[in-house]
């Protein structure tokens, strides 16, 4: 957390003290909440009105053209200064800040890093931004933090023209909102009556049932996830911030208890860009030692991971648990996730982050015990059933669609540790590093929240996943032409086994890898 943000934290400290005095206890929580919220508002408020209008100095396609380092673009990635690399040039996007269209978060987000595959893959279907962006220019990136990759040969374009027309063709909204809004309704009334039915009826519903209500519980909170969640941190539900701000935070942050912004620096900047590159890629392991998965040939092996593909599985249960100590340990203190650096967080995102935190905590075990009168060890049991299923639901969800004897991997350094470039064009790896499963299966595409897609969504994170089943098949065909295999396994069982298959395969490698030093 940066040093300029303590005070004014600290500032609102004697609110919360405050709020301590006045309110009964328990109930300091959801106070604690309101009043974040409302404090992070009114800064936003502020923020707003001081940079109206406001410019900075513009860099011009005309001015004298200068070499800078990855370190020094870094230092640019706060609203007051952002630069940002893109096929390496660098551009000073100061002024564009306020007026981008996909608004001030996503673009801060990128800021002061190379973002040239999250600039192409975030304007599949238009030149404009390209054209916008060349009056910014103020020079040209030298060296890499992350690795870059190949120029695309025409695979990607010529993928970005096929779904373009499809879209044209069809008189279609690639983001539109409508069918999300209606399926995770009908998700959260399940939901909602899973939760009466665990905790609000108590002794009046037999113990079996509460507990098949928690399973259920914990399932409608993974559901929105893999579903609204997943395209709002994409920006692929409806046209502005105010959808992906809107069912983003209120499924992640305040529903279930987790961060937007700790989940938009792992899967956006870092997992989406870099998918299955060691070294880059937050979901891989970070080290060649130390990690209890062993999922990369540069991982030094150890006897351990010969069990792994029977401890790891069961282990996955915990994933929804650990993001809400990661985001706040890790991502908020250290400001990293995994090898992914995490640019400024606002005051604002720290109070909101406070305010959620204390909010779930409310609605999730204060008012079960203190105001539904739910004994402690029925409360703990629930909780953890609840948990554990969503953590499940998600975990292999994610794991089958890359950690795979079906899915490649890369190494930042295999090919030229100098210029850090990987000998692979960006589509092309998406393509080979992710695996499908169930194509035509309605209920596969929903339940995971079309997770089962997972090529068409790396190469098109910004479509809405309700169009994947449609654009698959313009994908597979351009594979062919490229003599690029598409991996497509027939059922969800077969992805599983497949997961099982290369955990175990990479576990019983029984030797040390070489380590290489970048």
């Amino acid at each position: 957390m940066g040093d300029s943000i303590l005070p004014r934290l600290a500032a609102c400290v004697p609110i919360f003290l405050a709020i301590a005095v006045l309110f009964p206890r328990f109930w300091i929580l959801l106070a604690w909440a309101a009043a974040a919220e409302l404090v992070a508002s009114l800064l936003d408020f502020v923020a707003w009105v001081r940079n109206d209008g406001k410019k900075a100095p513009l860099g011009s396609g005309d001015a004298k053209k200068k070499e800078f380092t990855w370190q020094e673009v870094s230092e640019h990635n706060t609203s007051e200064s952002a630069w940002i690399a893109i096929h390496g040039r660098v551009y000073d996007i100061t002024n564009f800040v306020q007026s981008h269209p996909g608004g001030k978060e996503f673009i801060l987000l990128a800021a002061g890093r190379d973002g040239t595959d999250a600039f192409e893959s975030y304007h599949p279907f238009t030149e404009k931004p390209s054209q916008v962006l060349a009056k910014y220019e103020i020079g040209k990136l030298v060296t890499f933090e992350h690795p870059s990759f190949k120029p695309d040969s025409g695979f990607y374009r010529e993928c970005r023209n096929a779904v373009s027309r499809y879209f044209e063709r069809m008189g279609m909204d690639h983001k539109a909102p409508h069918t999300a809004l209606l399926r995770m309704a009908g998700v959260y009334v399940v939901g909602a009556a899973a939760f009466a039915l665990t905790y609000v009826y108590g002794a009046a519903v037999p113990m079996p049932i509460r507990v098949c209500a928690a399973v259920v519980f914990g399932i409608t909170q993974g559901i929105p996830l893999t579903h609204w969640m997943h395209d709002a941190s994409h920006g692929s539900i409806g046209h502005g911030e105010w959808w992906w701000w809107t069912c983003g935070r209120l499924s992640l942050d305040w529903i279930s208890g987790s961060s937007m912004v700790a989940w938009r620096n792992q899967h956006v900047i870092g997992h989406h860009i870099y998918t299955n590159v060691f070294g880059s890629d937050p979901d891989l392991p970070v080290k060649v030692q130390g990690d209890p998965r062993r999922l990369v040939p540069e991982q030094v092996w150890q006897s351990l991971y010969k069990y792994q593909h029977l401890y790891l599985p069961p282990l996955y249960g915990i994933l929804a648990l650990k993001s809400r100590f990661q985001d706040v340990f890790e991502v908020f203190t250290t400001h990293t996730n995994g090898p992914i650096r995490v640019n400024p967080i606002s005051l604002q995102d720290v109070l909101r982050q406070f305010a959620t935190k204390m909010f779930w905590t409310f609605y999730r075990l204060v008012i079960p015990y203190t105001v539904l009168n739910i004994p402690l060890g029925q409360l703990v049991l629930f909780f953890f059933i609840s948990e554990f299923v969503t953590g499940y639901w998600l975990a292999f969800n994610f794991q089958v669609s890359h950690i795979s004897d079906d899915a490649d991997y890369y190494a930042r350094h295999v090919v030229d540790s100098q210029a850090n470039v990987i000998d692979e064009e960006w589509a092309k790896l998406q393509v080979r590093s992710s695996v499908d499963y169930s194509h035509g299966s309605i209920w596969n595409t929903f339940f995971s929240g079309a997770l089962n897609y997972q090529t068409v969504h790396h190469l098109f994170p910004s479509v809405s996943q309700y169009h994947y089943p449609q654009i698959a098949p313009l994908i597979m065909d351009i594979c062919r032409k490229y003599n690029i295999k598409y991996n497509c396994l027939p059922t969800f069982s077969a992805a599983l086994f497949a997961h099982y298959n290369y955990l175990r395969e990479m576990g019983s490698e029984g030797k040390a890898v070489p380590l290489k030093l970048e």
